[in-house]
């Protein structure tokens, strides 16, 4: 599970926000190392450069296939093609239960037209 964080602008306290969050913020200049920040489950501030984010700045560096859907948009249309790809298999394998002596003469008459050709 990925670890949260609050961080303090100097105006306000921010939070909770991800370790990958916190990453991209240092990286866009909107936080320094010199931020305070603290864990969601700690009540001890701390300097951004003295937290341990190296599984999240792993992370941004290779985000995983779930990360890159969600921040392009896609997941939501992926898992509705996804969704309607599992349902069309259920009904298809039903209906070739259902159907499947009229398909055996089909396929039958099929090969029978490519042979008499």
């Amino acid at each position: 599970m990925a670890r949260k964080f609050y961080y303090d602008t100097g105006a306000e306290k921010v939070g909770p926000v991800s370790g990958t969050e916190l990453v991209r913020l240092r990286a866009s200049g909107e936080i320094s190392d010199e931020t305070w920040v603290r864990r969601a489950d700690s009540s001890t501030w701390r300097p951004l450069h003295t937290v341990n984010l190296s599984e999240e700045e792993e992370e941004e560096r290779n985000p995983g296939l779930f990360t890159l859907l969600k921040r392009s948009g896609l997941l939501g249309p992926v898992l509705l093609l996804v969704l309607g790809l599992v349902l069309f298999i259920i009904v298809a394998i039903g209906a070739i239960k259902v159907f499947w002596p009229v398909l055996l003469v089909l396929f039958i008459f099929w090969i029978l037209a490519k042979a008499l050709k």
